[in-house]
């Protein structure tokens, strides 16, 4: 899984043709792996905050059948795509799903900024994202967390994962 990158200035034509140069070089018939361009949410110059820029990047690619989508949830919300209000209306514009991050986002919707938040405690909330794992059209899609770790009380520095506590929540 990887970020597509940015174009840098040189617009998100250039950057695309820069990324699928890039793509088409690595994918190749030798290739045992395949590379997963995750859902961007915008901020800077990144490419793939729309699900258009990122069929623009599959269109190109030669190996398509090494290639697949991150899904990251706080990534679709701070890009705009609004999973709690049209949840299905974002998976009508989103049917080919490779992988998820699943994790909150601490931004409003639309923000363009990429700041993840545990599992209930953002913007998106426990319930849109409990509907993306049990969705059943992606019940064998991997969902991977990717939430912050947790301070302890009294303690200003991050120790704890939330792992453990955050899938038993989901998978309730």
């Amino acid at each position: 899984i990887l970020h597509p990158g940015a174009h840098v200035g040189a617009g998100v034509e250039i950057g695309t043709a820069q990324i699928i140069k890039g793509l088409n070089e690595v994918l190749t018939a030798e290739t045992d792996c395949c590379i997963a361009l995750e859902t961007m949410a915008g901020k800077g110059s990144e490419i793939g905050r729309t699900f258009e820029e990122l069929k623009m990047i599959y269109d190109g690619v030669h190996r398509k059948d090494r290639l697949r989508v991150c899904f990251d949830t706080c990534h679709v919300n701070d890009a705009g795509y609004d999973l709690v209000n049209d949840y299905d209306g974002v998976f009508r514009k989103f049917d080919e799903i490779a992988v998820f991050h699943i994790n909150d986002s601490l931004n409003l919707l639309g923000a363009h900024k990429d700041r993840h938040a545990n599992i209930g405690a953002g913007t998106i909330g426990f319930d849109p994202l409990y509907k993306v794992v049990h969705d059943e059209r992606f019940l064998d899609v991997p969902k991977i967390l990717e939430t912050p770790w947790l301070c302890a009380e009294g303690e200003t520095k991050k120790t704890i994962p939330p792992y453990k506590e955050e899938i038993a929540r989901l998978l309730r």
